[in-house]
């Protein structure tokens, strides 16, 4: 009897473990989705989503909870995108190079010299490009929600780079993109390609003695200390994208779909922040001990000699509805003209 009881007693346990050590149904559906980024403290990243989540509570009366993975634990854009793509990760956010690897036409945002000033961007993006690279994304599985400008690319090194003469032969570090290899190469730097986590080592010892970046990330990611002279160049302006599941969102019930879909702040608001923020970052250069310095015409007009037929390459290179987007952005800049003569 005593041994029965014994029994009984270790069944109901193990019983009680299993059912414990199961996932529940109910917890999960908690959350009605996950959301994928990769943000640091403080950062323009981590601001927009935390945002958003605050947003979308509160528009849902707090019935949408969404679980916030925003400090890489869902791995970098060569992991996530194909998170997002099957399903496991709801909405994210990608760069232009990142979005380029399922839709190549992305990658034509990164071309040379598409843009003479920042109005001139916002214009062409917010009338003419929209549109096709909205219809490009869904094709492939995911809808852009939201446009991010992330700023201008500039070059910099451990001497002051002013003309191409000053950057041939010199060892400099490539984005993950075809545009920016062939940016650097066209203006004659040795190209090297590592990986961001290894790049303020390389520069310690000499692998690499430059590269290309925004502002604001080469003032906060360490390049500055290393590298001390950055060339506003502005060859090219870099856009973030905030991301959703096609199939996900559309199983959503429509008002919940609005709240996903419409809970980003303003366009507007988002690039008014990256203009404080590059303005803080400008100012903690300064007390980094780098040099920023600008182009002349004629310089720039050195840089822009060498790296424009690049746009050609990567019309025929991406392929698609590459030369399409191409006609638009010169519609675009046309239009833009006209109006600012």
């Amino acid at each position: 009897m005593q041994s029965f009881t014994w029994y009984i007693g270790i069944a109901i346990l193990f019983t009680i473990v299993l059912i414990v050590s199961i996932p529940s149904e109910g917890a999960e559906d908690e959350y009605v989705g996950t959301v994928g980024a990769a943000t640091f403290p403080g950062d323009i990243g981590e601001r927009i989503w935390l945002d958003y989540e605050k947003t979308v509570l509160e528009r849902s009366d707090s019935k949408m909870r969404l679980r916030m993975l925003i400090r890489g634990e869902t791995g970098g854009e060569e992991s996530r995108m194909p998170s997002l793509l099957r399903g496991r990760v709801h909405v994210s956010s990608f760069s232009d190079s990142g979005m380029s690897r399922v839709v190549p036409e992305f990658g034509l945002l990164a071309a040379p010299f598409l843009f003479d000033t920042l109005d001139e961007a916002h214009f062409v993006v917010d009338n003419y490009l929209k549109k096709p690279y909205a219809e490009l994304a869904e094709d492939k599985g995911f809808m852009v929600l939201n446009w991010q400008d992330v700023g201008w690319l500039n070059i910099y090194g451990n001497k002051p780079l002013l003309t191409p003469a000053d950057t041939a032969g010199y060892r400099m570090r490539s984005l993950q993109s075809s545009a920016s290899v062939l940016f650097l190469q066209a203006i004659g730097a040795d190209v090297i390609h590592i990986q961001r986590t290894e790049l303020v080592s390389s520069l310690q010892t000499g692998l690499v003695e430059g590269g290309e970046s925004s502002l604001v990330l080469y003032a906060s990611g360490g390049e500055a200390e290393y590298a001390g002279h950055m060339t506003r160049t502005r060859h090219a302006r870099q856009f973030g994208f905030s991301v959703v599941n096609r199939r996900w969102f559309e199983r959503l019930p429509p008002p919940d779909r609005d709240i996903i879909a419409t809970s980003f702040g303003s366009e507007a608001a988002q690039r008014d922040m990256a203009a404080d923020l590059l303005r803080d970052e400008e100012t903690r250069l300064s007390e980094l001990g780098a040099t920023v310095h600008d182009l002349t015409d004629d310089q720039r007009a050195q840089f822009l000699d060498r790296a424009r037929p690049n746009q050609r390459i990567l019309v025929d290179e991406i392929g698609g509805r590459a030369q399409e987007i191409m006609d638009l952005i010169a519609a675009g800049r046309t239009a833009f003209a006209l109006q600012n003569p």
